[in-house]
């Protein structure tokens, strides 16, 4: 069973780093030590992507991607307003992570969606 969370990406989003949803937190690799690991994600044409998944200590819990992440905005010309796609598929082995990014664009005067 696929678990995904859909974001349209804010100024921060794109400048600085991703804030994932809270309640994603559970379908993601634990911290243990420390207050990052490692996270590979996968895109639509198989490319790996490797970020920094990193929790707030103090607090509330903000789980964000840091590190790697803004080559993956630079990498797929990412902007305000654009929309990713962020799942986890759960095999025998371990969790697969992808990730879909979608524009919006307008078309014969209608707004629509697009890969």
């Amino acid at each position: 069973m696929a678990l995904q969370f859909v974001k349209i990406l804010s100024k921060t989003d794109t400048e600085k780093r991703l804030s994932l949803p809270t309640k994603y937190m559970k379908h993601l690799p634990r911290i243990r030590r420390g207050h990052a690991v490692n996270l590979t994600v996968m895109d639509e044409q198989g490319r790996q992507w490797h970020f920094g998944y990193t929790i707030r200590r103090n607090g509330h819990p903000k789980p964000v991607l840091s590190a790697g992440w803004h080559d993956f905005v630079k990498g797929k010309y990412l902007k305000p307003g654009d929309q990713i796609i962020f799942k986890q598929e759960a095999n025998d082995a371990a969790a697969l992570y992808t990730i879909g990014v979608k524009r919006r664009i307008r078309l014969l005067g209608k707004e629509v969606w697009t890969a």
